[in-house]
């Protein structure tokens, strides 16, 4: 425990300087959007401080680390190429927080950002506490290797599912012919928000991971903490907000049929597209 001690606060450390160093580059580029490419990679660093000193075996370290490694450099990478080697204009919510901001701009995204969004990921880090002194093996009883099992099932649902969603999402975008329309193709017709649903799953696959104990069920925090984030705070009321600014009553109508967070048949009278 005291490994795991040490290493968040050396984690903590970590995460303000490369979430400052995020900020200089956002400040340099005039694009606060880095940001969200640094999310994924702040939690893939705070990972392996936390879990690669632990006292778990090697297995135990990359049934743990391969997930968050994956996701990480799937969403950083996926960001950085359409977002910003693309120069795609700022996010509609950091172009947003700029207005308010106002001559406090570069300082106010620093602490309300940049190092928020630090504090929130190394909030997410109970399944890396919980990994301390977990062995998984051939050994292993099979009580014990279901958590795993049933974690890296859940994980790759999501991974597999969210990667579907960007792509339906971002082919839908391409297409000229869809120009102020909503996005109701593939997964978006059971769901208004598959990406972020799929996210959550890949959060609570990673959260049951380490599960063996009473101490392990802090890992299940990280996929409830998700789910809120998510559903309540920075995913589905900004996306949703800008979409009625851009579209309208046609995302109003697509409110009434589709469910905002987990999928389910959409109800009669879907909009025509």
């Amino acid at each position: 425990m005291s490994i795991i001690v040490n290493s968040y606060t050396v984690t903590v450390l970590f995460t303000f300087s490369f979430m400052s160093l995020m900020w200089y580059w956002g400040k340099s580029r005039n694009n606060y959007a880095v940001i969200d490419v640094g999310w994924g990679l702040v939690i893939a660093g705070i990972y392996s401080l936390l879990v690669l000193p632990s006292s778990a075996n090697l297995t135990a370290k990359l049934a743990i680390l391969i997930p968050v490694l994956v996701w990480a450099i799937r969403l950083s990478g996926f960001l950085y190429f359409t977002r910003i080697r693309t120069n795609h204009p700022e996010d509609k919510r950091y172009a947003g927080f700029r207005e308010s901001y106002g001559d406090k701009v570069h300082q106010k995204f620093f602490t309300n950002v940049f190092l928020l969004q630090g504090v929130l990921a190394l909030l997410l880090a109970g399944p890396a506490i919980a990994t301390d002194s977990l062995i998984i093996s051939f050994e292993t009883e099979i009580l014990y290797l279901i958590p795993p099992i049933l974690g890296l099932v859940l994980f790759i649902i999501g991974i597999v599912g969210e990667t579907i969603s960007d792509k339906q999402l971002h082919t839908f975008i391409q297409n000229k012919s869809n120009k102020g329309k909503v996005c109701d193709v593939g997964f978006w017709k059971y769901t208004r928000h598959p990406n972020y649903f799929f996210e959550w799953v890949i959060w609570l696959g990673i959260g049951i991971i380490p599960l063996r104990d009473t101490f392990s069920i802090i890992s299940l925090f990280s996929p409830f903490f998700m789910f809120v984030l998510l559903r309540f705070i920075s995913g589905v009321p900004f996306a949703e907000k800008y979409s009625l600014q851009s579209k309208g009553e046609l995302f109003k109508k697509y409110q009434q049929t589709t469910n905002a967070f987990f999928p389910w048949f959409p109800k009669k009278n879907s909009i025509a597209r």
